[in-house]
């Protein structure tokens, strides 16, 4: 592997990030924020360019660019670690908080989790408690908190496929480490990795740019549109209220973001080739409608339940008793929330029926489709293993019989498949040891330590119990934030990207 490469790309991301910082710097001059905060964050963002530029410099050369499979991997794993620590800076000297809260929430913002340790119990580390929570941040913060979801959504490192092509990157390895999904020969635009990253880069920009405008328009003011549409489309799941998007109480809103947030949680592709003319029939495709039959199945069996419930949330305070319209939005908008992984909250779901609370624990653990902002084991995953399973029962009856799995058509080789069972077993045993890890550090019950895991490794955010939407991670222990946000990345990157550094064949020649 060659680490000079490896630092040099890593630099251009760290300075990449350091300016994103310094536009959080000049949104809290804008805002009007205290100038000790804007002072601080220019500090940081400047600090953090300084570092990249350093590092540019010290490990350019004059060789052409070249990442391997290798390099692609480290330059992914590596450089989100390091994002995540050097984005942990404002949290740490702008708003105060402790070193561990600060790299959990920057974790958690840039894998696009929305998992969040901020409440109004927060002890910062001058001693002082957080008034207000969320709403007692400052402007700048609370964007800096939104960008790290908006930067994260798409993946640091297509974004700097995106802008930076001209360093001529071998830019394939960097892409397979980054995009999430099972990959097949329809999953890239062009032959150009760099042309295919600057098309996704402009689908989530104009997605992004399209949902501020409703948001503005239906009441929100433009910080907050600006704020939700980062947490949207990047399915993260981050707000600048305490109590979510239930604290808007209005339909439109809550509509437009489900709207938003169900784009996230599709295939980008499928979008941009939509928009030059793809037939709807075939964006449509296999994935996308069993997606859908998933919701739309989920969402009637929750409505029915609530209707028929003597429920009043706990949360948003609405009656759901004989209420078809309450109880149809307040499902649909969970339902999408926990699948596409985004966790925003107009509902205490924890409170609901049984039946609601097993449903969406199952959705958190399925996510979006392949190709999209979400978490999760994601759908085509869920597509595959199941005919996979249906083949293998099959040929108990006919041993002979051939494997013909097929994904909208395509036949799929063995390699894919063993690719995906693999996912599927690290998966479950990742979930599994990280829920043994916590019990070790957390006391409370197995519902709270289970769904915290699997909320954390499918990057959803909210769980049940003492994590349920109306609560934070905050009262955790510091050895169960690092743990949590240790899963985090790991779920973020796929499972293979951060897992096989513990491979001992990896490091060799």
């Amino acid at each position: 592997m060659n680490l000079r490469i490896v630092l040099h790309l890593i630099s251009y991301l760290l300075g990449l990030e350091g300016t994103a910082i310094v536009l959080s710097a000049l949104v809290s001059y804008q805002m009007n924020d205290v100038p000790e905060q804007t002072v601080t964050l220019l500090l940081c963002g400047g600090a953090v360019t300084v570092v990249g530029i350093i590092g540019i410099l010290l490990t350019r050369t004059h060789d052409k660019v070249h990442a391997g499979l290798r390099e692609g991997f480290a330059i992914v794993s590596l450089g989100w670690l390091l994002i995540s620590l050097c984005g942990a800076l404002p949290f740490i000297l702008a708003s105060k908080r402790q070193w561990y809260d600060a790299i959990f929430e920057t974790v958690s913002g840039f894998t696009t989790t929305g998992a969040s340790v901020i409440d109004s119990k927060l002890r910062l580390w001058d001693g002082r408690l957080l008034e207000n929570g969320i709403e007692g941040l400052s402007y700048g913060i609370l964007f800096w908190r939104s960008m790290t979801h908006w930067i994260g959504g798409m993946g640091i490192v297509v974004f700097f496929l995106a802008i930076l092509p001209v360093l001529g990157i071998g830019g394939q390895s960097l892409y397979n480490a980054e995009v999430p999904g099972v990959k097949t020969r329809s999953d890239q635009f062009t032959p150009r990795v760099a042309s295919t990253a600057k098309i996704m880069f402009m689908v989530y920009l104009g997605l992004t740019f399209l949902q501020t405008l409703f948001l503005y328009f239906g009441g929100m003011t433009f910080f907050d549109a600006v704020c939700h549409s980062f947490s949207t489309i990047s399915t993260g799941g981050f707000s600048t209220k305490n109590a979510s998007i239930a604290a808007y109480e209005s339909s439109y809103i809550q509509v437009v973001i489900l709207f938003f947030m169900f784009l996230g949680s599709c295939n980008f592709i499928l979008h941009y080739r939509a928009l030059t003319g793809l037939p709807l029939r075939e964006y449509l495709n296999e994935e996308i409608r069993i997606y859908c039959m998933i919701l739309v199945g989920s969402i009637l069996v929750i409505t029915a339940y609530l209707f028929l419930s003597d429920l009043t949330d706990p949360l948003s305070k609405t009656a759901y008793h004989h209420a078809f319209w309450n109880s149809l939005l307040a499902a649909a908008f969970q339902v999408v929330s926990i699948s596409s992984t985004t966790g925003f909250s107009t509902a205490n779901y924890a409170a609901w029926p049984t039946v609601a609370g097993v449903i969406i624990l199952g959705l958190m653990f399925m996510g979006g489709c392949g190709g999209s902002t979400s978490g999760g084991i994601k759908c085509v995953r869920i597509i595959l293993l199941s005919k996979f399973s249906i083949s293998e029962l099959r040929k108990s009856i006919f041993p002979r019989a051939l494997q013909n799995i097929r994904l909208n058509g395509e036949r799929l080789e063995m390699p894919v498949l063993n690719r995906v069972l693999g996912f599927f077993m690290f998966y479950m045993l990742i979930a599994f040891i990280f829920t043994v890890l916590l019990s070790f550090f957390c006391q409370t019950d197995l519902l709270t330590l289970l769904s915290a895991s699997i909320s954390c490794i499918s990057n959803v955010g909210p769980g049940f119990g003492d994590i349920a939407p109306d609560c934070s991670f905050g009262w955790m222990s510091v050895p169960a934030k690092l743990i949590l946000a240790l899963e985090m990345l790991i779920g973020r990157l796929e499972l293979y990207t951060m897992l096989i550094f513990f491979l001992p064949s990896f490091w060799k020649k």
